[in-house]
């Protein structure tokens, strides 16, 4: 029984555009994303990233306001159609959390609080742990799809269930923070690239500008992804290192974790500098556009939470990333049932 609910609609202004619902499950400590339903035409197989941008569905982001503060403690994916039938977790791309007043520790835009690709698996922390979100933060909504069935799916709907812990919960968990490194990454455009034929590696360096701890770390890879590792850039040493399950024709079904904080107190990360790098194998013989992506997702303790850095929106990388956002579109939901979405 819902205890406490909110409901944040939007109501439909164009056919194309869904509903997202967030409730409020104080009894059970959970907040709902009810996002549908829609119809996501077939894409065709092995679409993957380039078939999510050419055939596939990128909804726009909504913009809703969080209604009731909380830890986060992680987050549980549910796919149905409109009889409550399961849908593979497959033709979800990716869905993205963004919390629109902070920033990523490695990037200067918009914190990803919470990342999932189609191989994710869910996620629960020890109740000892959370990412604190305060009431009335504006949080944005981010997902695209790649329906790779072969067939048109009709009224889809994912549910995005966040278990919490209660903002005045005493003693009040450890803090901890997403944080993302993406190969990728260039501000305002899709961060897949090329897959040449044969094994290849594909690299990035980033600057960890506060010390912390690493407590969980997972991955998001593409078909024929073989390796993803967090290296340490002055010494070479490898501080995490991930393998992804490949089906018998390289899909990626899963990527491993590490769990550094379950039975310690997780592995020290100082400020400094860092390589993740991606080691792909392409089997086709030919070159696959926009086909990998290599995005490495830790959930870390920092030293000093008070020594994050600030979001710049003057910076020139987070003005364009927020013009890549932008470019999607966006849906500002309306608080209250029946609350009409507005276009800014």
């Amino acid at each position: 029984m819902i205890a406490s609910s909110l409901a944040l609609t939007a109501a439909l202004l164009a056919t194309d555009v869904p509903a997202l619902v967030v409730r409020v499950d104080a009894a059970n400590h959970r907040i709902s994303l009810r996002l549908g339903p829609f119809d996501l035409p077939a894409s065709g197989g092995g679409a993957g990233h380039a078939g999510m941008h050419h055939h596939g569905l990128e909804l726009p982001v909504f913009r809703f306001v969080l209604p009731a503060g909380a830890w986060i403690r992680g987050f549980e994916v549910a796919l149905f159609d409109g009889e409550g039938h399961p849908l593979p977790r497959r033709i979800l791309h990716h869905v993205n959390l963004l919390h629109l007043g902070r920033r990523q520790l490695t990037q200067p835009i918009l914190e990803r609080t919470l990342a999932a690709g189609q191989e994710t698996e869910d996620v629960l922390l020890p109740a000892t742990l959370g990412v604190r979100v305060e009431a009335g933060a504006e949080m944005g909504l981010l997902t695209a799809w790649a329906n790779e069935t072969g067939e048109d799916l009709h009224s889809v709907i994912l549910e995005l269930r966040l278990p919490y812990l209660p903002e005045n919960l005493v003693p009040r968990p450890l803090e901890v923070r997403p944080v993302g490194f993406d190969v990728g990454f260039r501000p305002g455009l899709p961060d897949g690239f090329d897959l040449d034929t044969g094994r290849t590696v594909h690299r990035r360096e980033f600057v960890v500008p506060i010390g912390g701890r690493l407590l969980a770390v997972g991955g998001h890879l593409h078909d024929y992804g073989e390796s993803l590792e967090l290296i340490e850039a002055t010494t070479g040493n490898v501080i995490v290192s991930l393998k992804p399950t490949l089906d018998a024709a390289g899909r990626v079904l899963s990527v491993s974790r590490k769990l550094f904080g379950i039975n310690g107190a997780g592995r020290q990360l100082q400020a400094g500098r860092y390589v993740v790098t991606a080691v792909y194998h392409n089997r086709t013989g030919s070159v696959i556009e926009n086909g990998g992506m290599a995005v490495l997702i830790a959930i870390f303790a920092p030293d000093d939470a008070g020594q994050w850095p600030a979001l710049d929106r003057s910076d020139a990388v987070f003005a364009a990333d927020a013009a890549g956002l932008d470019r999607i579109g966006w849906v500002t939901v309306a608080e209250g049932t029946g609350g009409r979405q507005r276009r800014p």
